[in-house]
């Protein structure tokens, strides 16, 4: 068994038993050993970013090192994923502008002309013009960059449904990084856009429809889907960039409604190449008879 074999192996045992003790012993491997294949997938990382934002969450008086001995985990990975030592308190006390509704808990800005709202229900709703704001992850991109305030909760508030409604153009890198229970996301045709690691990280979407001006898919758009099953790629779209469907482990189904779009060889990494199938129109160019960069394919 080749080592992205075992990687790939590691990381369908742990969505299974959801520990890496119980992966480590069903793999006679060391828990180490299992956490840096989890690493490189970047499975672990975002679990472990999870992690200590629930602690958090819970025990706002909590230092890293009381977090770290209560995830059994080395202070400095918890200092290495967790950049909000010493924020107390609830990170929205107040609510933003405009969230006078009732069904809202919060609301502000992410664009110079576009702004956003999360309802008790877990809907988020990005409205205005123009494009988003470009965030830092939780451990990822520019520090300069701010990062998403719904995406860092204090008060039990998480979102599941993303709505962007017509005349946003742009989905800022790092926007909807690690939302663990994001599960449906539904774009507008005005979207240009979507920027690198935009849904990085773990969430719970299973399809996703690209809008018809998107040009390119960006780097880390899609890492670590572990959910997602199905994506529809309009004609507009000509390249996929690294990473983009990176550790998509339960990818089964990609249509394709042009011409098969320029690919990097990190772009499909760590996903199953017997389990997808690549569908695309009868007179695509690129696409061959029966292969498409390791997947088969079908006429739609």
């Amino acid at each position: 068994m080749t080592l992205e074999e075992q990687i790939l192996a590691a990381v369908e045992d742990y969505q299974k038993s959801g520990s890496i003790k119980a992966t480590a012993k069903n793999m006679n491997l060391s828990t180490g050993t299992v956490r840096k294949m989890l690493l490189t997938a970047g499975v672990w990382s975002n679990r472990t970013v999870l992690d200590i934002s629930v602690l958090r969450r819970e025990h706002p008086d909590w230092d890293n090192a009381q977090i770290a001995e209560k995830l059994q985990i080395s202070l400095k990975s918890v200092q290495m994923y967790s950049p909000y030592e010493g924020l107390n308190g609830r990170i929205c006390d107040s609510p933003g502008v405009g969230a006078q509704d009732e069904e809202a808990v919060d609301s502000g800005e992410c664009g110079d002309h576009a702004s956003w709202i999360l309802n008790r229900d877990g809907t988020l709703t990005i409205s205005g013009s123009g494009p988003m704001w470009d965030y830092s992850g939780i451990s990822y991109g520019n520090v300069l960059e701010p990062k998403p305030k719904w995406s860092i909760r204090r008060d039990g508030y998480t979102v599941r449904r993303l709505i962007i409604e017509e005349g946003i153009t742009s989905v800022g890198q790092y926007a909807f990084i690690l939302l663990p229970e994001l599960g449906e996301v539904t774009f507008p045709s005005s979207i240009e856009e979507i920027r690198g690691g935009a849904f990085a990280g773990e969430n719970r979407v299973k399809k996703i429809v690209i809008p018809g001006k998107v040009r390119v898919i960006s780097w880390d758009t899609f890492y670590s889907n572990l959910w997602l099953e199905e994506i529809h790629i309009p004609a507009s779209v000509v390249s996929l960039q690294t990473f983009a469907f990176h550790a998509c482990m339960s990818l089964k189904r990609m249509y394709f409604y042009g011409n098969a779009p320029r690919v990097t060889h990190t772009t499909f990494d760590m996903c199953h190449e017997g389990a997808v199938t690549v569908y695309h129109r009868a007179k695509a160019r690129g696409f061959r008879d029966s292969m498409w960069n390791g997947y088969g394919t079908e006429v739609f």
